[in-house]
């Protein structure tokens, strides 16, 4: 079981947070709050954390670091909000999405409101960091618009990973690259850490893509078959149409909606299909990198035992909730 709680200093990320979301317009306040109180690891905050401690920073008496921690969360929460609508998500964690109770416009805009806080955040920290912040938000962005619907547009593998690397291990590389800039443990370990950090995201988004058809509605908050039904370039579904499976070319690529029964089914083979063999093994092997690069990193510098073993931890979560 994976718990973050305990970091001291995950404390003040969030009630940083918590302060960004003052504002004039009650609204704005009222769904950024709802969000963050649906919950959720901190994931990105979290191996920001974690990689500068891993380097002996002191983290106690950084602001710039709890600055960072927290303007990379508030860009994640921002995604969160523009995602529900673009994916016109009911559920999010087992309550009504952002979108779904305070509808298109609000949500739109606390998002767009949320992306301003953050960069409030990252504004007077070393240009280093303001570019490597620029750099994993136009990724970002770029994954969202690429990732189009497999009924729309032909994806393979490499496309499917390629917008994964984008929309999500953008920012996990952001987090592990920018706490170990202001560790200042030299180039080649920030590369290291940069590099750890893509392919921690890359394992957990394939992970999700896993979730989504092996784990129950209750463990993901949200119906299972979600990328099915919308016909998503996950790295399960890119399989699974790569596998010559008629019902997968009927279900994914055809223009009508797919029905809950048909989900259901095909939820129901898949648990049980080599498709979900391959993606473990994909999956498996981008945790497999990372590891490779603590390993590396463990080498060149001397690391805190302990948030080190943290980090080593987050590989084993991946690794362990794959099976």
């Amino acid at each position: 079981m994976l718990c973050l709680s305990s970091l001291h200093d995950l404390a003040k990320v969030e009630n940083l947070i918590r302060q960004k979301f003052a504002s004039h317009a009650p609204r704005l306040r009222e769904i950024c709050a709802y969000l963050f109180d649906l919950g959720g690891k901190r994931i990105r905050p979290a191996i920001c954390l974690m990689t500068a401690k891993a380097l002996q920073f002191d983290t106690s008496s950084s602001q710039d670091l709890v600055d960072v921690a927290a303007g990379i969360e508030l860009i994640h929460m921002a995604t969160l909000l523009h995602d529900d609508i673009i994916d016109n998500a009911q559920l999010r964690r087992h309550s009504q999405s952002p979108y779904l109770k305070f509808g298109l416009g609000d949500t739109l805009l606390s998002g767009d409101f949320l992306l301003v806080r953050a960069f409030s955040l990252c504004a007077h920290l070393d240009q280093y960091i303001i570019d490597a912040t620029e750099r994993a938000c136009v990724e970002l962005t770029e994954g969202e618009i690429l990732e189009t619907p497999l009924a729309k547009v032909t994806h393979s593998i490499d496309s499917a990973l390629d917008i994964a690397r984008r929309k999500t291990a953008s920012l996990f590389r952001l987090a592990c690259e920018s706490a170990a800039f202001l560790a200042r443990p030299g180039d080649t370990v920030i590369t290291h850490f940069s590099a750890f950090g893509e392919s921690l995201g890359m394992a957990f988004q394939a992970l999700d893509d896993i979730l989504d058809v092996t784990a129950s509605e209750d463990l993901l908050g949200k119906a299972s078959g979600t990328d099915i039904r919308e016909k998503k370039p996950s790295l399960v579904n890119v399989l699974w149409l790569k596998s010559g499976d008629p019902v997968a070319a009927r279900m994914l690529l055809g223009e009508e909606s797919v029905q809950d029964q048909q989900i259901a089914d095909a939820v129901q083979f898949l648990r049980g299909s080599d498709v979900i063999i391959e993606a473990r093994k994909i999956a498996r092997s981008f945790a497999v990198e990372a590891e490779s690069r603590l390993d590396e990193i463990s080498r060149l510098v001397e690391v805190d035992l302990p948030s080190f073993q943290g980090l080593k931890d987050l590989v084993s979560y991946c690794i362990e909730r794959m099976e």
